[in-house]
């Protein structure tokens, strides 16, 4: 609860930053583009001032009257180096206006060369250097409030949204806790009658001497069956709460096909129904649980055995470098409408024209097909309804542990 609570409010303190960094641009730009524009504006309004004296602070003059013989006149406070002689004489040749930017002494400063300066006519020229010291400052106080406001948004963001996240996750938490109660207890319950079942199997088979060939191969079934039951019991327990990590281990995926079609030999024959398996005569070797792989065939296997007709086919093959389990029947397929929900949880085989319960005399409730949807994405592979096939027929592909050496 608390690594999916502090996810969730990343994500969410990602985003507000997100968004405060997109609103902050924008108001710096605007901002920005605001005081380019009022420095224009003084620019213009100090040419048209009399004398350098009475330029306001941070407004350097320079002027060229044409009535007093070409009479310089510049402010007493003019920096060393700022004066642009080339500019002053291309204005007063006739030249357009020069407007720049010049940096002196490590500051920077605005400046407009022109010889329209009001109601003069043009008898004078006149240079102004405004200076960006206090607009350069204006912006970095700016940047610096933008900054620390993000970040102090930043900062109640996370603090909020993690709040908001663990009473919004608390429900999930105490679903998922009652959930691993139920498995727990479950488990526990039927743990017992399975071992002894496992029990008096194994002594039935001590006895094997005693009975007929027939009873002796079904009672080897019988303690094999209880084997793969407590496999099974385990990776379901393993599956049902999220914490518990089983390590994954390489799996022989033909001989698992082999050993499901085994299991459900007997179920196949009593509906009067041919189960083989086809594809790799060699080993074909995943990664993952041998016991959730085997639920994931038997599955298959199991709803295609509902609606064959005649026979089932469980295929295990390699292609284009990746391990295939296909299971196919030769019954009615699945419909092109359902093909997109066929694999949620309570929806499989409803598209198929099953009947809620099929000849097998067994009640199905939609599942087979969701817990094999949810096995493959356990073991890193995709499942889907292959359509090359008539009938019914649905591929798991998943990455090979071994690459295939013919």
């Amino acid at each position: 609860m608390r690594g999916a609570s502090l996810r969730l409010t990343a994500q969410f303190t990602l985003l507000v930053l997100v968004l405060l960094a997109v609103v902050g641009a924008i108001v710096f730009v605007i901002v920005s583009r605001s005081v380019d524009e009022s420095n224009q504006r003084a620019l213009v309004a100090a040419t048209q001032i009399d004398s350098g004296r009475d330029a306001p602070a941070g407004t350097f003059v320079t002027m060229i009257d044409g009535h007093s013989g070409g009479q310089v006149q510049t402010s007493e406070t003019l920096p060393d180096g700022l004066l642009d002689a080339d500019a002053l004489r291309s204005v007063a040749a006739g030249g357009p206006d020069v407007r720049e930017q010049r940096t002196v002494a490590g500051q920077s400063y605005l400046m407009l060369t022109t010889s329209s300066t009001g109601d003069r006519n043009s008898d004078r020229v006149v240079q102004v250097a405004l200076s960006q010291h206090e607009s350069e400052e204006e912006l970095s106080r700016l940047a610096s409030a933008l900054l620390v406001g993000g970040a102090v948004a930043g900062i109640l963001a996370f603090a909020a949204a993690y709040v908001m996240a663990r009473r919004s996750m608390k429900p999930l938490a105490d679903a998922l806790a009652l959930q691993r109660r139920f498995v727990a207890d479950a488990s526990h319950e039927l743990r017992t009658p399975l071992t002894l079942l496992s029990t008096r199997a194994q002594l039935l088979r001590r006895d094997a001497k005693n009975m007929s060939p027939t009873a002796a191969a079904s009672v080897d079934e019988l303690v094999d069956d209880t084997k793969a039951l407590s496999e099974i019991l385990d990776d379901l327990l393993i599956a049902a709460d999220p914490r518990s990590v089983a390590e994954p281990t390489p799996v022989d995926l033909a001989a698992i096909a082999d050993e499901a079609v085994a299991l459900l030999g007997a179920d196949a024959a009593g509906r009067s129904l041919v189960l083989v398996r086809t594809g790799s005569s060699v080993p074909v070797i995943v990664s993952g649980s041998r016991a959730a792989l085997l639920r994931l065939v038997i599955a298959l296997a199991t709803n295609a055995l509902d609606h064959a007709r005649s026979s089932v086919s469980v295929q295990v093959a390699i292609e284009k470098g990746l391990a295939v389990a296909r299971v196919i029947d030769d019954g009615s397929g699945f419909a092109p409408d359902v093909a997109a929900t066929a694999f949620e949880r309570f929806a499989s085989g409803r598209g198929r024209g099953a009947v809620v319960v099929p000849a097998s005399g067994i009640r199905h409730y939609g599942l087979g097909l969701a817990i094999v949807a949810e096995i493959t994405r356990r073991h890193s592979g995709t499942v889907s309804i292959d359509t090359s096939y008539k009938g019914g027929a649905v591929a798991c592909v998943f990455p090979l542990a071994v690459s295939p050496t013919e």
